[in-house]
């Protein structure tokens, strides 16, 4: 029998079945088999939905409720390389520092690299993640460790024995199946498209056609330097996403990353329901790669959702930072300050980054969904006085302030103890493991 939980007389921050976010004070909720039972303002009816006595209680003086987190684009075993390759445009960044390191890379230290990451995410209210990066099966058994919610990419491509690259439907099938059904229900399955740069142009409509007709979703980035849209214009005569979409791409889920330099055009092809730009806003600045104009893609029915990117460009995996960044270079590079308000981007890294990585159960707080939920103290000096809840999470709070952490109805951080992993050990191991790629 699993765990039943009542959280008691706690102010919750969730969205709303319209994806509006606000704050009910005074709730009760009831958590059982690993979903919520019951969101009321009496306890005695959030009791009742439990059927029994709960497991546990928890007081919900000087704390809010909210959903997990959902980090939309991530290289979480970058978590190695971090501080160790700074002060450098993406182009460099990338084919100076960053690939020849990557060619040492091994399945085990990929395996440390993506402990650590996961360890982080959880210490700062992440429960939910994308990953684009190598060695997948590593990094979805760390998750399924740590009982933490995945969506990763699959490098789905072989070399024939023209020595060109093709796409490897049975790698896909396999992963779809074995990873993407796991019976935990914790991980989603997406096929890796690095960017429209990276690999021949005969390659990129096979691999949109084999999304396509496997049903697979796509993680890709997307215009994230000036220098990718020129060099783009110059090889096919087309903008990044317009190229994408030429190959054949955004014809199912698309977690598409950064999206800094669109046009009016280009916007217009990924205002589709399939489609979420990942707006990573502090390695956009850190790789001085630009400022993603969200309002302008929000407006053209662009969805959104905030990432932080890997953390050998952030250099953390604090979604906190990322959120109040977010809203404030909104707002500056606007000179409008309404731009980008909390309950807006609160809505963005729960309900809408839930759903675009495909748990769609997960990202509200209401009867039925997913028990995949964070305890966030109040009573910090940053968080004092508390004034507006929703205001003080995206402006005021920090990862530091988060208290605990569920997911699927089970604490992976518990009063800031990790419970599913050995912190002490993944940071020896992750320290070793950075030493081989220095």
């Amino acid at each position: 029998m699993t765990h039943t939980f009542l959280f008691c007389d706690i102010s919750v921050v969730s969205a709303d079945e319209t994806g509006k976010v606000g704050c009910r004070m005074h709730s009760w909720v009831a958590v059982k088999d690993g979903r919520i039972a019951a969101v009321s303002p009496t306890e005695s009816a959030a009791r009742s939905a439990l059927g029994r006595e709960p497991d546990q209680v928890i007081s919900g003086q000087n704390r809010l409720l909210l959903p997990a987190l959902a980090n939309t684009h991530n290289h979480m075993a970058m978590t190695l390389l971090r501080n160790a390759a700074d002060d450098l445009p993406l182009h460099r960044w990338l084919f100076e520092a960053i690939f020849p390191r990557e060619a040492r890379l091994t399945s085990a230290l990929v395996a440390a690299g993506s402990r650590l990451a996961l360890s982080e995410m959880i210490r700062s209210g992440t429960g939910l993640s994308a990953d684009m990066y190598y060695d997948h099966e590593e990094t979805a058994r760390a998750a399924l460790d740590a009982g933490f919610r995945l969506n990763l990419s699959v490098d789905a491509k072989r070399e024939g024995p023209d020595g060109q690259k093709h796409p490897d439907p049975d790698l896909l099938g396999r992963n779809l199946r074995q990873l993407g059904q796991h019976p935990s229900g914790l991980l989603r399955v997406s096929l890796l498209v690095h960017s429209v740069y990276l690999y021949e142009e005969a390659l990129y409509p096979q691999l949109a056609d084999m999304a396509r007709q496997m049903d697979c979703p796509v993680q890709v980035h997307i215009a994230e330097t000036e220098k990718e849209v020129a060099d783009c214009l110059a090889r096919y005569g087309r903008r990044p996403a317009a190229q994408l979409a030429h190959f054949g791409f955004f014809r199912t889920p698309t977690l598409a990353a950064h999206c800094v330099h669109l046009d009016e055009g280009e916007r217009a092809v990924l205002a589709n329901p399939l489609v979420l730009a990942a707006h990573c806003p502090a390695s956009n600045l850190k790789l001085g790669s630009g400022l993603a104009d969200v309002p302008a893609m929000l407006q053209s029915g662009v969805r959104v959702g905030i990432g932080t990117d890997g953390p050998a460009s952030n250099n953390n995996l604090d979604l906190y930072r990322d959120m109040r960044l977010a809203s404030f270079l909104a707002k500056g590079a606007r000179q409008d300050a309404s731009l980008l308000p909390a309950p807006q981007i609160l809505a963005m890294t729960t309900f809408e980054g839930a759903r675009a990585l495909g748990f769609t159960d997960s990202g509200r707080i209401a009867p039925g969904w997913q028990a995949d939920l964070q305890v966030v103290r109040t009573d910090s000096p940053g968080m004092t006085p508390l004034g507006d809840p929703v205001s003080a999470l995206v402006y005021s709070a920090a990862g530091s302030d988060v208290e605990s952490l569920m997911v699927a109805g089970r604490w992976l951080m518990e009063k800031r103890e990790l419970k599913t992993l050995d912190e002490e050990k993944i940071r020896f191991e992750a320290v070793a493991a950075a030493r081989a790629l220095a």
